[in-house]
């Protein structure tokens, strides 16, 4: 702290003085505090605004850049045509506690919205809304053998990627199609129905017929990011290649 002595002619006793004196160096100290600290708030949010995005997502193994902009707001493309950008909430991260960031996804038939908010070993999403083609799901896991057409309308308030397993919420799907990833016959998908849940060991969202309510698909995102993608039961038959439930494991 930085402190300012002035003598003042005219004081009774050493008491007053020295009561002068602190009330003096309070108000002296409080002003410069204030100043330097909106110094370098003002510099720490201007090397945000104005680093690249590559601090947030490397370059790709081959050197090809994957997103541009830059940190406060930036985009990063997804295999399919689709892309998500951020721009982040310096209110809500205050408010939270945790990075938070608006987000937006878009590609072929997809328009979604929502929040993310980000912290040492966990990704939440808030808010999430809006419609996103089921390709949106090769594009998060490529690893899936097959491709569907139907669009899903989502509301989902809350959901965890990373951390503590959280979810609620549900979605709908439009009737469709879905082929072999690699080409080949595709096979018709009636509509479904969706919900997210979580218990104590991953967050859930399961996919259902529905009229009957039988579940056909059903991902599981464990803490560590870890994703459990299975064709279950009722999905036997709709999905090219699966004549069996099958369960695959990738992450995200």
């Amino acid at each position: 702290m930085l402190k300012v002595w002035r003598t003042r002619d005219g004081e009774g006793g050493r008491a007053g003085g020295a009561f002068q004196f602190e009330r003096l160096t309070v108000k002296v100290t409080r002003w410069r505090v204030v100043l330097a600290a909106v110094g370098l708030g003002t510099y720490a949010l201007a090397l945000v605004a104005t680093a690249p995005s590559e601090i947030v997502v490397p370059r790709s193994s081959n050197g090809e850049r994957q997103a541009v902009g830059t940190v406060w707001a930036g985009e990063r493309a997804l295999p399919g045509g689709f892309a998500a950008g951020w721009t982040l909430a310096p209110l809500a991260s205050v408010r939270h506690l945790s990075a938070a960031a608006l987000l937006e996804v878009r590609g072929p038939d997809t328009g979604l919205t929502g929040q993310a908010l980000m912290g040492p070993g966990r990704v939440r999403v808030r808010d999430l809304e809006g419609t996103a083609s089921m390709r949106l799901l090769n594009a998060l896991a490529p690893g899936l053998p097959f491709a569907c057409s139907p669009v899903m309308r989502i509301d989902v308030p809350r959901l965890s990627v990373r951390g503590t397993p959280e979810g609620t919420g549900g979605m709908t799907t439009t009737p469709g199609e879905c082929a072999p990833s690699g080409g080949g016959v595709a096979t018709p998908m009636p509509a479904l129905n969706g919900t997210v849940t979580a218990d104590g060991a991953a967050t859930t969202v399961t996919l259902t017929r529905a009229g009957s309510g039988e579940a056909v698909m059903r991902a599981r995102v464990q803490a560590d990011g870890g994703l459990t993608a299975s064709v279950e039961p009722g999905g036997v038959g709709l999905l090219p290649g699966i004549g069996a439930p099958v369960s695959i494991e990738t992450s995200l």
